[in-house]
């Protein structure tokens, strides 16, 4: 009944951010700028992602790898296809690992699989700003910035600092990209 509880308490929680991606040109270059910028030395995450065919927005599982400890969380999320800064709404959970083979078993069971990313994440905080400097396996180089907005502040307010970050790590606006990388893997 804890669990239960706690997991409903987890999940009536909707959070927001604001979001840009972009093609990188230069991996280390990019991650050099962001730690200057921030002053703070990067994490790196290994990341597998499962996305499951959701009927409204994207729901994937997400195993991290974070200093040889992982941890697994379920990301429901919804935002536009859009070059440059965009609302998305989210929500995420931690999934213990008791439940872990049951729960991916009935997503797929009841969903469908749409795909999997796997990634080298290089994980850079800066005030309310998540930067990430990804390797993708088979795509490239990226750059996401995930504003996270406060209760009491704006989309335009994210979008305001999400530009102004994008500009200072030198990311030209011809370099944004619309929609998350399981798109890009499925073309």
């Amino acid at each position: 009944m804890i669990f239960s509880l706690k997991l409903l308490k987890n999940l009536s929680k909707m959070s927001r951010n604001v979001e840009i991606k972009a093609k990188v040109q230069n991996h280390d270059e990019t991650v050099r700028r962001a730690v200057e910028i921030s002053g703070k030395q990067p994490t790196i995450l290994k990341q597998h992602d499962i996305f499951y065919e959701s009927p409204n927005g994207r729901l994937k599982m997400r195993s991290v790898e974070e200093n040889g400890v992982a941890r697994t969380e379920l990301i429901w999320y919804d935002r536009p296809d859009v070059a440059g800064p965009k609302l998305s709404n989210f929500n995420k959970f931690d999934v213990p690992a008791e439940i872990l083979d049951s729960l991916k078993l009935s997503l797929q069971s009841s969903m469908g699989l749409k795909g999997e990313v796997k990634k080298t994440r290089t994980l850079v905080l800066h005030d309310q700003t998540r930067i990430h400097i990804d390797r993708v396996d088979g795509l490239g180089d990226f750059m996401e910035l995930e504003v996270c907005l406060k209760p009491e502040e704006t989309p335009e307010q994210g979008e305001k600092l999400a530009h102004e970050l994008r500009e200072m790590l030198a990311i030209p606006e011809s370099d944004l990209l619309t929609g998350a990388y399981m798109d890009m893997l499925k073309k």
